[in-house]
């Protein structure tokens, strides 16, 4: 029996035809109505519309013959990578409404929905610990508040947003550079395996692509185009962030800064943003300043947050069924520990400053601070001068 290949199909063929860019494909299928009559087009139609050149064209006619392409759609199909073209009713609403969107986009795991809030979370590799830290507790609050998470799975900034909204079970997507079936870097292979079980991880480039640098700044445009609303954690004035600032800002998403030292070069461009007009963001709760993130707690003040099912747990856990142990949150946290836990951040803070906060004996402070350090949550920084970690 003949197989029938959707217009996904015939969009991953157009989309793989050696020489032909995404916009003369756009201008293909805008003329020819879809993707599946442009692979019929008549060679000699195609030559006077003036869209290919002569080489292209031969290109074009030899992809059509050539079968090669089935395989490599089929194959790729049962390795797991799905390909959701433009013109499917799955394919993300935010990417339709930005410039030069991806034709298509190769999945593993899922897609991020439209109707959850999506906070992209980028900044710099060589990160420092303060950044780290900021980048794993915002996302981890987000996820917590049913946000889902959009990042590169760079080292840094963006493996540590990764982390963070996995440890609180949520959803959380990384847009590579590469294709789909590359970790890279590798190091981040145990965040890669995971946010395929829950989230997903995407691309514009076929399986087996290299991560070339040039194609960082590229796809940094749907880092931001699946966003709502764009924090930059850590960032040089020249990066990759900033180019996905400007990127955000090209299509009209919000973006939120979180301050640094003036002196730290890695949060230079966070400073500049904040200097230029970006809200700043210091804490989770900050995210609700951006009018994206009220008006979709508007709309869902009602409605109940869906969490993952035990099966969901179960992947996410490496089948055992059970969650395994993180930082206990501050709900848990016996009535001494919740209070000397919600004085603290990230900044140092003494004994005397804990003291004076929460209103508690030094004996019993100490004492908090030690089950504190011991469970995880809280580290000493200096004599006697502590920040929480998580």
């Amino acid at each position: 029996m003949k197989k029938i290949y959707n217009e996904d199909y015939y969009m991953y063929r157009l989309c793989n035809i050696k020489g032909i860019g995404r916009a003369s494909v756009r201008k293909l299928v805008d003329f020819f109505g879809s993707a599946y009559n442009v692979s019929k087009a008549d060679i000699n139609i195609l030559k006077k519309l003036g869209i290919l050149n002569g080489r292209q064209i031969d290109e074009f006619a030899f992809s059509m013959k050539n079968k090669d392409s089935i395989y490599k759609y089929e194959d790729m199909i049962k390795n797991g990578c799905n390909w959701i073209s433009i013109n499917n009713n799955n394919y993300p609403e935010r990417l339709h409404n930005i410039d030069d969107a991806p034709l298509g986009l190769y999945c593993r795991g899922n897609l991020p929905p439209d109707d959850r809030l999506s906070v992209a979370i980028i900044g710099s590799r060589n990160c420092s610990s303060y950044g780290r830290r900021m980048a794993y507790n915002l996302a981890e609050s987000f996820a917590a508040d049913n946000i889902q998470v959009i990042s590169g799975l760079a080292a840094g900034i963006d493996a540590a947003a990764h982390r963070g909204c996995l440890a609180s079970g949520g959803y959380t997507y990384a847009v590579l550079g590469c294709g789909t079936d590359v970790c890279y870097p590798y190091e981040n292979l145990d965040i890669y395996k995971n946010i395929i079980k829950t989230g997903g991880v995407i691309s514009e480039y076929p399986p087996n692509t290299r991560p070339d640098a040039w194609r960082f700044p590229e796809r940094n445009r749907i880092i931001s185009g699946l966003a709502d609303i764009v924090i930059v954690v850590e960032a040089a004035q020249r990066s990759g962030a900033m180019i996905t600032v400007d990127q955000a800002l090209e299509q009209n998403r919000e973006v939120m800064a979180v301050p640094g030292r003036a002196d730290d070069i890695c949060s230079q461009g966070c400073n500049e943003l904040i200097k230029t007009g970006a809200m700043v963001i210091t804490k989770p709760e900050d995210i609700w300043q951006c009018s994206a993130a009220a008006l979709w707690k508007e709309k869902n003040k009602n409605n109940k947050i869906n969490k993952h099912t035990n099966t969901d747990i179960k992947a996410l856990n490496g089948g055992n069924g059970n969650k395994k142990p993180v930082c206990p949150t501050v709900n848990l946290l016996a009535t001494e520990k919740k209070l000397v836990y919600s004085v603290l951040c990230l900044h140092p803070k003494d004994t005397d400053e804990i003291i004076n906060e929460t209103g508690l004996n030094v004996s019993t402070v100490m004492q908090t601070l030690l089950l504190l350090q011991l469970e995880g949550c809280v580290e000493e920084v200096a004599k006697n001068c502590y920040i929480r970690i998580k």
